[in-house]
């Protein structure tokens, strides 16, 4: 019998692989875009209302969509990457195993397995023929991030957006939504370069033109930096393979995209909006104070940074455990270090500003080594595409651009560590890597059913624990009744903030259990000292 042609059994394999595979894609998207939008009206923190929601979604998504596809092993995902994905992950899972506060550590680490997932998923499904699909949701979401912002900035409002630090739109905080709307921008731009139809042409620079727009409006001076860099790696790109004769470059269009951007800018300044800066001149203020280091929130950050950077040397090996910086910086910062907000029940934020230091920190020197080689091995396929021709060229750049916009910000502020970002970046990674590979007839391997089977039994443990914390939000409401509180806490015992506003609120007899959860939280925050106190609770030498 005559063997099956190579791009025939590509072909059948798609056939029979398409409802799963196209369901999986939509799927992904679908929950990328709901996502961006969801978040609770009222609860005990405005951090945490808009990010367990979205936590939620993500790993609901990614489980399903994995159940759908069964990607391991991913086609266009080299053996080497899977492999260091999976060492990232493991070594997260070993040092979750010796973090001091397992509820904040399981959490984290689900989320990084989840975004692992998604990156696998998404390049599966991409190579097999999805790849549009996935970039449309992620356009979509695109446009649906950004208007959020700017329908606050200039004066719509709803209970989902942000009531502080504004605009932040549905990601409740105006520095989130800026570093989403910079992720976004490589690929609109390589939509306005690539596409053969003028509308979407048009339609993906007016959508560029709003993430400038948006971008110059948060005055988050680490989306303005990634993206002063990025764009025109992006266009230095681009110029060279046009010089080559290797990329038909659409000189009409990369002329009125430019031409749009900069009027954006200028009537994102110039128009009249809600944001009451306290500045009289706030952009340019934000311009001239971009590399500032010795005062403001440029000093706090350095201040920060080497205080985390001695707790990762402390633990090397395995860190501190993934999502436990805020209950250890206090073992190495002093008490008058500006991170801290002493008042507030829960002082600190829940990451250090920077994901490179919460790896390091969290997770050891080694886990950081392999997640920078393992970014170094996307920026050379990126790389590869450059040297290549046509429309490869700028995916190739697009895909450069994306990570580095990925580094900068992952430098300044936390990006890959909240769940929005990690699910959009996975799959516009995964988008812009298919389309600077020269075509192919993927022809995928057997699926590893018993790994795959293990991934969704991860994926799916992570999902209904992130359940229980986001209907525990739910039901606690707005954090100020007592009843709400405690059913509250039995669907999530591991939540401080419900479990600290019972021991505020209740008497000591009836919150003691509430006390001694808390002080094995976070035995060293201000807010559990006084509680512990209050009702002669022991505390930890």
């Amino acid at each position: 019998m005559t063997a099956p042609h190579p791009v025939s059994a590509s072909l059948d394999y798609t056939a029979a692989a398409k409802w799963p595979l196209r369901a999986a894609a939509h799927l992904l998207g679908a929950g990328l875009v709901l996502a961006v939008l969801v978040a609770l009206p009222v609860a005990p923190t405005d951090l945490d209302r808009h990010q367990l929601p979205k936590e939620t979604v993500v790993h609901l998504t990614v489980w399903l969509a994995v159940l759908l596809a069964r990607p391991w092993p991913a086609v266009g995902l080299r053996r080497a990457t899977i492999w260091s994905m999976s060492a990232l992950a493991a070594l997260t899972v070993a040092s979750a195993v010796g973090a001091s506060n397992h509820w904040l550590a399981w959490r984290a680490a689900a989320l990084l397995i989840s975004g692992c997932a998604a990156l696998l998923t998404a390049r599966h499904v991409a190579a097999l023929g999805a790849v549009a699909s996935l970039q449309v949701w992620c356009c979509i979401a695109g446009v649906v991030g950004v208007a959020s912002g700017l329908a606050q900035a200039y004066g719509f409002d709803s209970p989902l957006f942000a009531t502080t630090r504004l605009p932040g739109g549905t990601f409740g905080n105006r520095n989130f939504m800026a570093h989403f709307c910079a992720l976004a921008l490589p690929l609109f731009i390589m939509t306005v370069l690539t596409t053969r139809a003028r509308a979407l042409a048009w339609i993906a620079t007016l959508g560029s033109a709003a993430f400038v727009a948006a971008i110059v409006l948060s005055r988050s001076r680490a989306a303005w930096i990634a993206v002063a860099v990025a764009v025109p790696l992006l266009a230095a790109a681009c110029l060279l393979a046009r010089r080559r004769g290797t990329v038909p470059m659409l000189r009409q269009r990369a002329t009125g995209l430019a031409v749009t951007m900069v009027v954006t800018v200028i009537a994102a300044v110039v128009l009249p909006n809600r944001l009451s800066w306290k500045s009289a001149s706030p952009y340019s203020d934000t311009l001239t104070g971009l590399t500032q280091h010795d005062e403001g929130s440029g000093h706090g950050r350095l201040l920060q940074y080497r205080n985390t950077l001695h707790l990762a040397l402390i633990h090397p090996v395995l860190g501190i455990g993934p999502g436990n910086w805020p209950v250890r910086y206090g073992d190495v910062a002093p008490p008058n270090d500006p991170t801290w907000v002493y008042a507030d029940p829960v002082p600190i934020n829940p990451w250090p500003s920077s994901d490179w230091m919460a790896l390091v920190s969290e997770t050891g020197f080694a886990a950081t080594l392999i997640a920078l080689l393992f970014g170094a091995s996307l920026a050379w396929r990126g790389l590869l595409a450059i040297g290549g021709h046509g429309d490869r060229v700028i995916a190739g750049a697009a895909l450069l651009a994306t990570l580095a916009i990925v580094f900068i910000e992952g430098n300044l502020d936390a990006v890959l560590l909240l769940p929005v970002p990690l699910l959009f970046v996975a799959m516009t990674v995964a988008v812009l890597m298919q389309r600077s590979e020269p075509p192919t007839d993927s022809v995928p391997p057997p699926p590893h059913r018993w790994a795959n089977w293990a991934l969704i039994l991860l994926l799916g443990v992570g999902a209904i624990r992130s359940s229980a914390q986001t209907a525990a939000y739910v039901v606690a409401g707005n954090g100020r009744t007592f009843s709400r509180l405690w059913w509250a806490s039995r669907i999530d015992p591991g939540s401080y903030p419900i479990r600290i506003a019972l021991a505020q609120r209740g008497t000591c007899a009836s919150v003691r259990g509430d006390i001694v959860a808390v002080i094995r939280m976070a035995p060293t925050w201000p807010a559990t000292i006084q509680v512990a106190r209050r009702c002669g609770v022991r505390l930890p030498r």
